[in-house]
């Protein structure tokens, strides 16, 4: 066995070795520059650092060698990594090492001559003294530039690689099962320090004529003139605040503006140490990087104002942006580098490349060659240093490589359902964590916390079985995978990572083996499992929105839980002892033949060609607004009459070339559309009426004809497509305007037929398939048996599919179906549901303020039924309470739409790519104005508070003032009979 390989040290003494060495930094037992000899030392395999490597040693005890081993170094300003490099080393050396004799010497002699004072200074002592002299000489001003010249240029190195190595960390900082926006505030505030030295930030931004400042969570409106907007427009760089003077009085010294677009602007106080990576962003073109950061950081502070947040929603753009800044720095790098040698060299700008003169090339720069009129090669000192600049650059083109495939690396574990990843650097401490612990892996490895900067042995603190298995797997030399299975069944795996022949970490993989167990199952029973999985998936998913939302609890959310949730919603009971109560339907409902009112209604139906303000068949056409019908701009609320509105159904239906398609009779479809009003207009319901019923078909059609366009053609027939919008029109026919718990409790005629499930649902499936029976109102006269059969399957399921207990299943259903979209029947089937679904939130995804007058309408119902609650003495339902209120109804709309409508128009616009991102945005803005209003709500009540009580305090004052009154009058009349008692004694 060689010699070297007796003392070579294990990979586990090698992470002990940087952990001792960084204590002792720590601790101010070496200094910075020592640590960085004793690593340039191990670099070099120094014999007796490998002997000590090699041997275990507690940490104590590995401190003091350690000591002992500096303490022996010669630590001249010569010695350096890169010098050792260098072939003109040994000259230097040479030179050094008579230096060194010399001064021995002198000083030899100079000790004599202090303890023989009398002595005189002979004829040798003087020529030793001129040698020294002339040796000194030797090394001129010159060399002892290039010494420190090369410290410098290690140190830029250093401190530029030190800056940026470390930004993936601040993605611990979300690594919490409990993630609130205020985490993730603080998040960005990190993420923007690491990488730009962004200390605090904001954003004004321009719409409808208005300027607003966003900045440390609050919202301000700027008085502003034109000038200020010409000179917000007129932005190209990054420029300090204080050179705009409209906007001085509102910023502080050091902050700067940077233009994102013509109407939004990104504000920054930068730390004077990154100030220049800032001002070289244009010059070397890697501005746009640099607002892709703070358009991401304003997108996710905006998100986690209308949405719950998920690490993996950014996960991977987080580590894209910061590595692209992180590329960017080479160009920091670069100037540094070329400020240093300034001091010496001088650096010129050519067009081309001319190989007689010393070039510096700097690889994938934006930079133009450069050289130096006078280096020279030939000198030992000029070579140095241009080798040495050549080597540090490359070396962080190496460094700028290895973050992008750890970066591939922990973007895989990031999508990961499955896997967790702990990842380590070669210290061993904690550098990145693919997603938070769930408490039974927890529970299971004996961890406590995971935070920036912990050891394996501080995270594995308890778990001293777990740290030795560690240190066994990263000791052996073969850098093989290993496996290791518990007690509990569970899998983890320990990946060693080499890199480049030096230990770079390592990474712990986590994974349970219950998911491939299920996977593993036969064929027939894996439809079965995919259900299970999906059941417990929907349930993990709500406990979790009520575990870190307890508010929803008590919200209209509570209206969207399944009924296999285990959840009770808190419900206020009335005094009153409630009784059993079977409530009649409304004899408009009914459409038998034999009943008194259908035969009125044939009446009246004869009579509609002759009654003006029926609508009736020569009301059918098509104009040219009715392209307003493809868009969501449209607003049924603007429609005065009736019989416009009815058009415009017909319109609908027209344009689609289903009339002429499905030879629908014009007298049919005329009465079918008014059966229609008259079922849905019936109780006079603010929201669930045939307002309701056009707009969800109108919304039904923008959707199809957005996902024909950006998916194809292909996704739906002609036969579906006209399903869908007669789904969308009928889907809340002649609604009670209460909700299904209402009809369970209240007893009702239509909760007995239908055991309460999904009471109104089958209601209004069931009064439209009625009406399609109807041979006046049968529009689908011309189908086959068959195909009213298939028809009508599909057009009940779309409306069941609106469901509300069913929202969350369907949900997941459909986002863990959405990649495998085929041609499966049940794939169609799904989708067609959830459009149905999406679309009957179609109000709350239109635009400001028409989303507003849709909820206040749907607020009218719940405040008339809880109040018909308390009457009656039903259970009331927490979340209809105190509605008037703005702050409440605020709160209840903000809820409600980040829960459940949101993230449906997500998954649609995931699956449309991008087809439903008009609706995303609008729902985004809502949210922040029924904030607003929120806001505006809570600053009303207390103000209300306030008057009270100071009104309070008044009273409290005024009455104060009478006892004080009435005690001075009393007082007064004691004196006065006092005074006569005294008098009447004298």
């Amino acid at each position: 066995m060689k010699q070297d390989e007796l003392h070579s040290p294990s990979l586990c003494g090698y992470l002990n070795f940087f952990h001792v060495l960084g204590e002792m930094e720590s601790q101010n037992l070496i200094s910075q520059q020592e640590k960085k000899i004793v690593k340039q030392k191990l670099t070099v395999k120094d014999p007796s650092l490998l002997v000590l490597l090699s041997k275990q040693h507690d940490d104590n005890k590995m401190k003091e060698m350690l000591l002992t081993y500096v303490g022996q170094l010669q630590m001249t300003r010569s010695k350096s990594q890169t010098q050792e490099l260098s072939p003109s080393r040994k000259h230097e050396g040479q030179i050094l090492t008579q230096t060194v004799k010399m001064i021995d010497q002198l000083i030899k002699q100079l000790n004599n001559m202090f303890r023989h004072s009398h002595q005189q200074i002979t004829e040798e002592f003087k020529d030793k003294i001129q040698k020294l002299r002339n040796i000194i000489y030797q090394i001129d001003q010159k060399e002892e530039i290039d010494i420190t010249i090369n410290q410098q240029l290690q140190q830029v190195y250093s401190l530029i690689k030190q800056r940026y190595s470390r930004y993936m960390n601040s993605l611990l900082l979300l690594m919490d099962e409990k993630v609130e926006p205020k985490d993730i505030q603080e998040f960005l505030k990190t993420f923007l320090n690491q990488l730009i030295g962004c200390t605090s930030y904001g954003y004004i931004v321009i719409k409808d004529e208005i300027i607003s400042l966003h900045r440390d969570e609050k919202y301000e409106q700027l008085d502003l003139d034109e000038k200020c907007k010409s000179e917000l427009q007129n932005l190209t760089d990054i420029t300090e605040i204080q050179q705009i003077e409209s906007l001085r009085k509102y910023f502080r010294n050091g902050e700067y503006i940077l233009k994102l677009s013509s109407t939004s602007f990104f504000t920054l106080q930068i730390d004077e140490d990154f100030t220049q990576f800032m001002m070289l962003a244009s010059k070397y073109k890697y501005l746009d990087s640099i607002i892709d950061l703070a358009q991401f950081v304003i997108y996710t502070e905006q998100q986690i104002k209308v949405q719950y947040f998920s690490i993996l929603s950014i996960g991977d753009t987080v580590l894209e942006i910061g590595l692209e800044i992180v590329r960017c720095s080479k160009y920091l790098l670069i100037e540094q580098i070329l400020s240093t040698i300034n001091k010496q060299y001088e650096i010129q700008q050519i067009n081309e490349y001319q190989p007689q003169l010393v070039t510096f090339k700097f690889k994938d720069s934006q930079s133009q060659n450069l050289f130096s009129t006078n280096m020279d090669l030939k000198k030992p000192q000029d070579l140095l240093i241009y080798n040495q600049i050549n080597q540090l650059y490359q070396r962080y083109q190496q460094f700028i490589k290895q973050c992008y495939e750890r970066m591939s690396f922990y973007k895989y574990f990031l999508r990961s359902k499955s896997l967790y990843m702990i990842d380590f650097d070669k210290q061993g401490r904690l550098r990145f964590l693919s997603k938070a612990l769930p408490q039974k892996i927890k529970q299971q490895f004996n961890i406590d916390k995971t935070q920036i900067d912990q050891t394996y042995k501080q995270i594995f603190n308890s778990n001293q079985q777990m740290i030795e298995t560690i240190e066994t797997y990263i000791s052996n030399s073969k850098w093989k995978l290993n496996q290791q299975e518990d007690e509990s069944n569970k899998t983890y795996e320990i990946f060693i990572r080499k890199e480049e022949k030096q230990f770079k970490g390592f990474t712990l993989i986590v994974s349970e083996n219950d998911w491939i167990r299920r996977k593993t199952q036969p064929p027939s029973a894996a439809k079965s499992v995919r259900q299970q999985l999906l059941q417990t998936e929907t349930m993990d998913y709500i406990k979790k929105l009520e575990e870190f939302n307890p508010d929803i609890r008590n919200s209209v959310v509570a209206m969207y839980m399944p009924q296999t949730q285990e959840f009770i919603p808190v419900q206020q009971q009335s005094q009153k002892t409630p009784t059993l109560v079977f409530r009649k339907i409304n004899k408009d409902q009914v459409v038998g033949k034999n009943s008194f009112l259908f035969k009125q209604r044939e009446e009246e139906k004869k009579q509609m060609k002759t009654n003006p303000n029926k609508f009736n068949e020569s009301h059918l056409s098509v104009k040219e607004d009715d392209l307003i019908l493809d868009s969501l701009d449209f607003n049924i609320h603007k429609i005065n009459t009736t019989i416009e509105k009815q058009r415009l159904v017909w319109s609908i239906l027209a344009r689609g070339n289903f009339v002429q398609m499905y030879a629908i009779p014009q007298d049919k479809l005329v009465n079918f559309l008014n059966e229609m009003e008259t079922q849905y207009n019936m109780n006079n319901n603010p929201y669930h009426n045939y307002d309701h019923g056009i707009a969800v078909m109108q919304a039904v059609n923008c959707f199809v004809k957005q996902l024909l366009e950006h998916i194809g053609e292909h996704l739906f027939n002609n036969i579906t497509r006209f399903c869908l919008l007669l789904s969308g029109l009928c889907h809340d026919v002649a609604h009670t305007g209460k909700t299904n718990t209402y009809e369970a409790n209240s007893l009702s005629s239509l909760a007995i037929r239908y055991h309460d499930k999904v009471v109104l649902e089958q209601h209004h499936a069931a009064t439209t398939v009625k009406i399609l029976r109807d041979s006046q109102t049968n529009i689908l006269c011309n189908f086959s048996d068959s195909d009213f059969r298939s028809f009508r399957k599909q057009l009940v399921s779309n409306i069941l599919a609106t469901d509300m207990q069913e929202h969350f299943k369907m949900l997941k259903e459909f986002e863990s179906r959405i990649e495998q979209y085929g041609n499966d029947p049940e794939d169609l089937s799904l989708l067609c549901g959830m459009i149905t679904h999406t679309a009957d939130f179609n109000g709350t995804a239109r635009k400001w303020p028409q989303s507003q007058l849709w909820s206040d309408k749907i607020n009218q119902e719940y405040r008339a039924q809880y109040e018909e609650e308390g009457k009656k003495g039903y259970p009331q339902q927490p979340f209809m309470k105190d509605l008037d209120k703005l702050h409440v109804m605020s709160k209840n709309e903000m809820g409600f739409i980040k829960v459940i409508v949101r993230p449906l128009y997500h998954q649609m616009n995931v699956f449309g790519k991008g087809a439903f991102q008009i609706c995303v945005n609008n729902l985004d803005e809502t949210i922040l104005e029924w904030d607003k209003l929120y806001q505006k709500g809570i600053q009303e009540l207390q103000d209300q508070e306030q008057k009270q009580q100071q009104q309070k305090q008044q009273q409290q004052s005024q009455s104060q003032q009478q006892q004080q009154s009435q005690q001075q009058s009393q007082s007064q009349q004691q004196q006065q009979q006092s005074q006569s008692l005294q008098q009447e004694t004298m």
